[in-house]
């Protein structure tokens, strides 16, 4: 594989590693503010505030990752967001709300495929 082909590679898969990852982020902060707004912030439902933060604190890391210039950083966010849409995907199916589960199951698939595709894109890049 020649150099421009190598780099063009790992850039596709950094950049759709990357747009997965955040769409993930912004659909599990999105369902959280929701939560928070279904409950109310004064409401009882602390268990919707602590999901807030903790998808906050994803999405944040989501949009920052390319600052770093690191496959491992974007990586580290990816792996997080297939943990999370997975352990979804199976509350949802507990609580038998088939669409969370699916969506759920879809992203985190998908995730799993980017952050696949761009861990390998590395050893392409330095077999050449």
């Amino acid at each position: 594989m020649s150099a421009s082909t190598s780099a063009s590679v790992r850039g596709a898969a950094y950049w759709i590693c990357y747009a997965v990852t955040v769409i993930s982020a912004v659909v599990s902060i999105t369902f959280a503010i929701i939560a928070v707004i279904d409950t109310g912030v004064d409401g009882a439902d602390a268990d919707a505030l602590y999901a807030a933060s903790r998808s906050t604190a994803l999405v944040v890391l989501a949009l920052v990752a390319p600052l770093f210039r690191a496959d491992a950083a974007l990586l580290a966010v990816a792996v997080a967001m297939t943990i999370v849409q997975g352990i979804d995907a199976f509350i949802g199916a507990v609580s038998g709300d088939l669409s969370r589960t699916l969506w759920a199951a879809v992203l985190c698939i998908v995730t799993i495929v980017a952050a696949t595709f761009l861990a390998r894109s590395d050893r392409y890049r330095s077999s050449d």
